[in-house]
């Protein structure tokens, strides 16, 4: 009879240890299932930063002579996005055709630029940077030619650094606002004959 007694906690203790070490497990999945969260919405976001600067290229290589006039220098401080330019293309507005304008390189460069940086109406996911947090495209003219624009008449732009910059994974580390922001970058250069 004193076996008996002696034993009978000892199946609470086996109880207690076992549940002790399925939370530790289950707490370790949840951990592993965040960070596999944060590494899916990563990747999408670098996705999508690739889609957007090599749209962006596309536009510069279907229009080379506004891009060797210069005019797609892109700095997103300098754009005004309340406004849109005019479209090189037949559309239709109200349920009416509005017929095209005549489109030259400046008109198409202006329109790349403004389609590209700005959303065409806020209330829609209609962008591809609306998936982005803070996307912030440049593009900037690293390489000349002595051959001059035949609209600029000044030094061909032959090369662009086209980049695109946005934040990813806040952390929680600092008090800090900005240390808690990181920034993740996508880079592209296009060259023109």
């Amino acid at each position: 009879m004193q076996l008996r007694s002696m034993q009978a906690g000892f199946a609470m203790i086996e109880v207690m240890v076992t549940v002790a070490i399925i939370t530790v497990g289950i707490s370790g999945m949840g951990m592993l299932l965040i960070r596999a969260i944060q590494g899916t919405q990563d990747s999408a976001q670098q996705s999508q930063a690739m889609w957007i600067v090599q749209d962006y290229v596309g536009r510069m290589r279907a229009n080379p002579e506004g891009a060797l006039a210069r005019f797609y220098e892109l700095d997103p401080n300098n754009l005004d996005c309340s406004t849109p330019p005019t479209m090189c293309a037949e559309i239709f507005k109200d349920g009416d055709e509005v017929a095209s304008t005549i489109c030259d390189a400046t008109t198409m460069a202006t329109f790349d630029n403004w389609i590209t940086s700005c959303d065409l109406n806020s209330g829609i996911y209609d962008s591809a940077s609306d998936f982005i947090v803070n996307p912030n495209l440049t593009s900037t003219c690293t390489a000349t030619s002595a051959r001059q624009s035949q609209i600029t008449f000044a030094d061909s732009c032959v090369q662009y650094q086209v980049t695109l910059t946005w934040d990813t994974k806040i952390t929680t580390a600092s008090s800090v606002a900005e240390e808690r922001i990181n920034q993740n970058t996508y880079n592209l250069i296009v060259e023109f004959n």
